[in-house]
């Protein structure tokens, strides 16, 4: 399984680049995020790409916000249901049951503001319960998306790294502690766990990219029994089209 997340920043802006880059790499599965469209607004040359199944929680809550949407391969998988979660606010969730495997691609909320940054909070805690009780059910999850919190400060470039700003906060890296302890495993780190200049979204100030000025926000986690199957991860650092980078996990796993 190769199986790809990638926050696009806008579906309609990076639609030349998107299809260019699914017909290179050939994911078994994609996972995007903030699509900024609603999905009868999704250029066709998208949701015409051969070969894919398409599935889209689109910009409903307020236009050219959010939205995330997933791409499995035709007949990858046999029995393939889609559901957006009780929890999910503002189009940023969408899983995919595929049998026993659950793959789930989220857009964290940034948390500007006092009332975002509650909701962050609550959003990360509902995700927990959710994956939780799919755990406990005997399912096996890859949740990949843009967790718009630097975890550690490996996870930031030191340049950026300013006590109380959103996304280092000591209480959404609590929230990803608690994830992680209830049974996921962040798998980039886990290979990599030294690594300091393994980031995944840069700003758009000059040169930042350049200079690599990054965090690591974009992520894949594992549940238990997927671990033993990663083959690698890594950071498609020559795609600059959108302010992220996409991130490629492959598996030998297999989707039923």
């Amino acid at each position: 399984m190769k199986i790809a997340t990638w926050n696009i920043n806008g579906i309609r802006a990076r639609r030349e680049s998107l299809v260019k880059w699914i017909n290179h790499k050939k994911p078994d599965i994609l996972v995007l995020q903030e699509l900024k469209a609603e999905e009868e607004n999704i250029p066709g040359e998208i949701k015409e790409v051969p070969g894919y199944e398409k599935y889209w929680n689109g910009s409903t809550f307020r236009k050219g916000y959010s939205g995330v949407g997933v791409f499995v391969k035709k007949g990858y998988c046999s029995d393939c249901r889609i559901e957006i979660p009780d929890f999910d606010i503002e189009n940023r969730t969408l899983a995919v049951h595929c049998g026993k495997l659950v793959v789930i691609g989220t857009y964290v909320p940034r948390g500007d503001g006092d009332a975002h940054y509650a909701a962050k909070l609550r959003y990360l805690d509902d995700l927990r319960t959710y994956v939780q009780g799919l755990l406990q059910g005997g399912r096996q999850i890859i949740h990949a998306g843009d967790i718009n919190v630097a975890h550690t400060d490996f996870d930031v470039h030191h340049s950026q790294n300013k006590p109380g700003a959103v996304g280092l906060r000591p209480g959404e890296r609590t929230a990803i502690d608690r994830y992680l302890a209830a049974g996921m495993h962040d798998i980039m780190r886990e290979l990599f766990p030294d690594k300091k200049d393994l980031f995944t979204w840069w700003p758009y100030w000059r040169g930042a990219r350049e200079r690599n000025l990054g965090w690591r926000i974009d992520c894949f986690y594992l549940s238990d029994g997927l671990v033993k199957d990663v083959q690698g991860v890594i950071v498609d650092l020559g795609e600059k089209s959108s302010d992220h980078a996409p991130v490629i996990l492959e598996l030998t796993f297999l989707a039923g």
